[in-house]
């Protein structure tokens, strides 16, 4: 039982390293007793509940505004919403934590194998940017470091993997100081002290010598702050585009080149033929306001008899007259659609029920005379791989996305952290509108320059520039791929080489 507490302890305290907790190094406590309970395991099946229990915790901890987010918006009693939870942190567990820690497990009898640790931790995560389904990378280890804003500039060059590469090497060298007590221990230690402290000091450095460049725009951003049973209730829809159209107005009043409007922001289908009575009065009144319009909309057409729903960025003129939009393409499993092995869930969940949108297939920039947006709507801006291709074709990275099914919970402030990391990686500015919060114009060193926080209805006016050269990171992910995989091949092979010329090392 004191086994079980304590990986129940490890999952708590790496989860409290994230937002919107963010105790600083916290998490390097539950990777020590997770490298402790791996040593110290007596089989396969004791290793297998430690890892397991560790990420089953840390899931609970970290994600549990799964409860609130079906339970109060989406119909489903708290006894079931609850148990959704369990299922996901068990699902979670198994694609993250036990992995990693079986490895360990099974690699344990060769001397320095921990230094492998960092590298299969990372390689899990990238995984998760692509399987299961469209992916799932939320809440990345690199997210315990990037609040530290000078060490997060490395992302730059290696993306938010570096920051969870490092986060897991730094862990490593800890442990290995308080196991051993070697001299070459404790000079681990104090390489990874330097280390951080250069990326600090480099880190400060660049954010003090950055200077905007670029095309400078001035822009407006739209924070409506209607809560979700408000955008739910069919009876609300005419107030819902009524108080948008009064904040566009106010906007429209300042000498503005782009508004912004979050996610699924206006209750009209603009493509909707013949439209009907709502998408006519919102384009009549917004030729009135003559300025260009970006904002989201559940795009829903017939082609022929066939229905189709999808969750779009409309780019519209100064006339009022849409021009482009960009439809997404990483849904939200079990949020956005069902997965059709799962299709007997609709009977289960209320909120499944209805029709499932459809992805996008291209990642399309938006263009409008000076303007190439990256539109990334919702959750794809937790998506490092895919936001590093599409944002090397654009000039201004834009998230639109609805947070209010979250709350007060911890989601938007994760949410929100994963998007500024997008900023530094792309060397973009990055504007952000969320429905009920977090919206912010960051620059590409993910400084907030203006913020309007949860709940807060209002406009942030302010100034992006168009930047069109391109960071290390979306240049070449590739090679940073391949440097990845050439030096775990040559720590692989140190790790095997020293074995074979040093005794087994005996485990704890």
């Amino acid at each position: 039982m004191k086994k079980i507490f304590l990986s129940a302890l490890a999952g708590l305290l790496i989860s409290l390293s994230f937002p919107n907790t963010f105790l600083p190094f916290v998490y390097l406590g539950g990777f020590f007793i997770l490298f402790m309970q791996v040593e110290r395991a007596k089989n396969y099946r004791e290793a297998f509940l430690q890892v397991f229990t560790a990420g089953f915790t840390f899931t609970v901890f970290s994600f549990y505004w799964i409860v609130f987010a079906t339970s109060y918006y989406g119909d489903v009693s708290l006894p079931v919403s609850a148990l959704m939870l369990v299922v996901f942190s068990a699902v979670f567990s198994l694609f993250q934590f036990v992995p990693f820690g079986t490895a360990l497990y099974f690699l344990r009898k060769l001397k320095y194998y921990l230094f492998l640790a960092p590298f299969l931790w990372t390689a899990l995560e990238v995984l998760r940017e692509f399987f299961p389904f469209t992916g799932f990378p939320w809440n990345l280890l690199g997210y315990t470091l990037s609040y530290i804003n000078p060490v997060a500039q490395v992302v730059s060059f290696g993306s938010v993997y570096s920051l969870s590469f490092l986060a897991v090497f730094f862990a490593v060298a800890m442990y290995l100081f308080y196991r051993d007590r070697t001299p070459a221990s404790a000079g681990l230690v104090l390489f990874s002290i330097l280390l951080f402290a250069g990326l600090f000091v480099w880190g400060k450095g660049r954010i003090g010598d950055y200077r905007d460049s670029g095309i400078p725009k001035n822009i407006a951003v739209i924070q409506g702050n209607i809560t979700e049973d408000v955008k739910l209730d069919e009876s609300s829809r005419l107030d819902v585009i009524a108080k948008y159209l009064s904040l566009i107005k106010k906007a429209s009043e300042y000498p503005v080149d782009l508004i912004i409007l979050p996610e699924s922001a206006v209750p009209v289908y603009p493509l909707l033929e013949p439209a009907d009575v709502y998408q006519l009065y919102f384009f009549d009144r917004l030729k009135e306001v003559k300025k260009p319009l970006l904002a989201g909309f559940d795009n829903l057409f017939y082609e022929g008899e066939e229905l189709y729903l999808y969750n779009s960025v409309f780019l519209i003129d100064e006339n009022g007259k849409p021009v482009d939009y960009y439809s997404k393409i990483k849904l939200v499993p079990f949020g956005e659609y069902v997965p059709s092995p799962f299709g007997f869930l609709r009977k289960l969940f209320p909120y499944l029920e209805g029709y499932d949108f459809f992805a996008g297939k291209e990642k399309k920039v938006l263009k409008y005379r000076e303007f190439k947006i990256v539109p990334l709507v919702c959750f794809e801006a937790i998506f490092p791989v895919f936001v590093g291709e599409f944002s090397r074709r654009g000039n201004l990275i834009v998230n639109i996305t609805n947070d209010a099914w979250f709350g007060r919970t911890s989601a938007p402030f994760q949410h929100f952290e994963m998007a500024r990391v997008r900023a530094i990686e792309n060397n973009r500015y990055l504007v952000r509108a969320a429905n009920t919060g977090i919206s912010a114009v960051i620059n590409p060193v993910g400084k907030p320059v203006s913020t309007l926080n949860l709940f807060e209805e209002g406009i942030i006016l302010d100034r992006v520039y168009l930047i069109e050269e391109n960071s290390f990171w979306n240049s070449h992910y590739p090679l940073v791929a391949l440097v990845f995989f050439l030096s775990f091949l040559l720590t692989l092979g140190t790790v095997l080489f020293l074995n074979l010329r040093k005794p087994v090392h005996k485990t704890v």
